[in-house]
């Protein structure tokens, strides 16, 4: 699968998916929507962060009220996706938990952000 792309206001291209390993989303190991108080060493700050960089990297930001309100939409559809995967017996219970946790920190993290800058 070739790199993700998205537009930024200019309508030009711009890869953002990265091979670095310093920019991959940090994982919480067992994390569950249920879970989040059991962070598994990874802050609230540090997954927006790495959410907000994708965002700079596009010319946009967190802390910019539409930017975040489309994020949290997009990550909220994320989620639904997740539950129709569960659904359809595509993931496990547990996969389907881990999944939607992350969509849950996705929602929150222009909260993170702002708090941040």
């Amino acid at each position: 699968m070739g790199p993700s792309l998205a537009r930024d206001d200019s309508g030009e291209e711009h890869s953002i998916r990265s091979t670095a390993a310093a920019d991959v989303i940090p994982l919480r190991p067992g994390l569950a929507a249920s879970e989040l108080t059991d962070k598994g060493g990874v802050t609230d700050g540090q997954v927006a962060s790495w959410w907000e960089k994708m965002y700079r990297d596009m010319h946009r930001t967190l802390t910019d009220e539409q930017t975040a309100e489309a994020h949290r939409i997009t990550s909220a559809g994320f989620g639904l996706l997740i539950d129709g995967a569960r659904a359809a017996g595509i993931l496990t219970e547990a996969q389907a938990s881990y999944l939607t946790g992350m969509a849950v920190e996705a929602v929150r993290a222009p909260d993170f952000v702002s708090r941040e800058q």
